[in-house]
């Protein structure tokens, strides 16, 4: 049956229409190395703020960055309970994680860097790198950073509640709560979120709560931030990591505390940041007695800023698991990281990039380089770039002892080259995004089979492979052209990824499913005053499985202090699975009432 795409429709629309003059993102990121516009940038660079994200029928982050061309947000089950998150066909410990610019990937698996204590609501906006760029972050930026940037002030209204429920059960309730005297501002947020199993007769209910602190204290002179986070995550995993049928729970809590400051000075800026993170992971698979694992992580950093166009930096970060489910009861590395960055003006050229050294513990250095730039050319911006990223394994990767999956020692670190050209365009006020990219990982890690394994019905190990991904991503974006006609938001992306993988086993468990075509229209369209529609569709195939459709969509109505909304989820009713064994979640919808005051 042919597939009538939406966005050939939607691009028609955006052509025949009226054009007027638009300017490139003035978006400032702030937590990179340093400071520039997006649009000036020489990478692959993208920044939701606070009032997209209200726009979107989304709670959590997760189904916030599914609105996010060329991301692969697979989740397990619902309600962002278990979520990996690929960017341009790379593996889930290859997207590092951020908040307010400090590490949050988890050093015993990438499956829970999603367990950030933050509510959405708290959040002012995300930063999404992708490509080479990312590797000015340092470790597991192979691919791509997110950054996820807390508010810092707070507004005329101190505090807001919001009351969700839906379909299987679904029930949210929020509390968040600001306020800024002089020079001290101070954040409280609370949410507790539970659903029902959306299969009957399967595992899949879930409770997550989650709170955050944070207390600002900003001057002319300096900011200071302090914060601190929890989240508990209780929720039946089956499907998750083993067979459909096979039942199993699982419990998450992370605690995560954390200190910045920066300084400043006429010409120069001092920050530093200290930030303390534990993951506590209890599985329970079956009957059996639970696999317990706890990790540590520890960061310290220091930059010194000169003139915004240099920097010169240092990091250390320790990371410690004990398991139940590892080869030795504890496991413990260090690493020193050193850093230059710099961006500099040559005539219309603007040059980019930065320059970090590596040490770990174990002898192992890296020197990884990271080069960009940008030509203006009227209205119009071109720019290439090009990297080097490394990642260590994970403490699972190297040391786990389970029946169906064992860890390797032998295991060598993911070296990734990667390289990128594209261009910002602004035809008639039509903003238009595109980048053409390779990347090459040497010993990219997947748990694999031999044949003989396979056919003893032995354990999955982790070993390197070689693997490569080459493609291109378009976005075509009219918001801006269309906003007089009450479109608040009009965008449509096509993101192509062309995957060759140097694997000699018989199966690999993670790079057999990767992404090959991703199609996405998205709208946000003001009925009347206060009142707005939005909607997306996604269509996606993945090697080795069929193209699914999918389609949600929200109304929404705003007044002066409250608010109230409706969206539904997989309206299509879309037969997938996202990530693991278990079948994605069917037909949902959610109704949200909301109160600032």
């Amino acid at each position: 049956m042919r597939i009538h795409n939406p966005a050939l429709l939607f691009s028609a629309i955006c052509l025949s229409s009226a054009a007027h003059s638009v300017e490139l993102d003035t978006q400032q990121i702030t937590g990179q190395l340093f400071e520039q516009p997006v649009a000036g940038q020489a990478f692959a660079v993208e920044v939701l703020d606070r009032r997209d994200i209200e726009l979107l029928p989304v709670t959590n982050i997760a189904d916030t960055l599914e609105w996010v061309s060329g991301l692969d947000v697979r989740q397990r089950g619902s309600g962002g309970t278990q979520v990996d998150l690929s960017i341009r066909g790379a593996s889930y410990e290859q997207t590092l994680i951020l908040v307010d610019g400090v590490r949050m990937n988890d050093p015993q698996s990438g499956h829970h860097n999603f367990d950030i204590p933050l509510v959405l609501e708290d959040i002012e906006r995300i930063e999404i790198v992708r490509g080479p760029g990312a590797g000015q972050y340092g470790p597991n930026g192979n691919a791509g950073v997110i950054n996820l940037v807390t508010r810092k002030s707070a507004d005329d209204r101190t505090a807001s509640a919001k009351l969700e429920t839906g379909s299987k059960d679904y029930d949210r309730a929020m509390l968040s709560a600001g306020k800024t005297i002089n020079h001290w501002s101070q954040f409280l947020s609370a949410a507790q979120q539970t659903s029902d199993s959306y299969i009957k007769e399967a595992d899949l209910a879930y409770t997550i709560q989650q709170g955050n602190y944070r207390a600002v204290h900003s001057t002319e002179n300096h900011t200071s931030v302090a914060g601190l986070g929890y989240i508990d995550k209780s929720f039946g995993a089956q499907g998750f990591y083993a067979s459909a049928a096979a039942r199993a729970n699982e419990n998450t809590i992370q605690r995560h505390v954390y200190f910045t400051h920066e300084q400043r000075f006429d010409d120069i800026k001092i920050d530093a940041a200290v930030n303390w993170r534990q993951h506590d992971d209890e599985f329970f698979y079956l009957t059996y007695a639970p696999s317990v694992h706890q990790t540590n992580a520890w960061q310290a950093r220091l930059r010194a800023h000169i003139s915004d166009r240099l920097t010169l930096g240092y990091e250390y970060n320790q990371e410690d698991i004990e398991s139940t489910s590892v080869l030795g009861d504890r496991h413990e590395r260090t690493y020193n990281s050193v850093f230059i960055s710099g961006s500099y003006d040559l005539s219309a050229l603007q040059v980019a990039g930065s320059l970090s050294y590596l040490d770990y513990d174990d002898g192992q250095s890296y020197v990884l380089p990271v080069a960009g730039i940008t030509l203006p050319v009227g209205d119009h911006q071109l720019y290439a770039n090009a990297g080097k990223s490394a990642r260590v394994p994970s403490m699972n990767d190297l040391y786990l002892d389970q029946s169906a999956s064992k860890g390797n020692a032998d295991l060598e670190s993911e070296e990734t080259t990667s390289a990128e050209i594209g261009g910002r365009f602004n035809v008639a006020g039509l903003l238009t995004r595109i980048a053409v990219f390779n990347r090459d990982t040497e010993n990219a890690i997947d748990y694999t089979q031999t044949a003989s394994e396979k056919a003893n019905g032995s354990a999955y190990i982790a070993r390197n492979i070689d693997a490569q991904t080459k493609g291109f991503d378009v976005e075509l974006d009219a918001t801006g052209l269309l906003a007089e006609y009450g479109f608040q938001k009009l965008t449509i992306s096509h993101t192509r990824l062309i995957q060759d993988v140097d694997n000699p086993y018989a199966e690999a468990r993670y790079t057999r499913l990767k992404l090959e075509n991703q199609t996405m229209a998205g709208v946000a369209y003001e009925l009347m005053p206060g009142v707005s529609v939005t909607a997306q569709y996604k269509l996606e195939s993945r090697y080795q499985q069929s193209a699914y459709r999918l389609l949600d969509a929200g109304i929404k109505q705003a007044f002066e202090h409250w608010h109230w909304a409706l969206s539904g989820n997989n309206l299509l009713n879309a037969d997938y699975i996202d990530s693991g064994s278990i079948a994605a979640p069917g037909i949902g919808y959610r109704f949200e009432l909301g109160e600032e005051f």
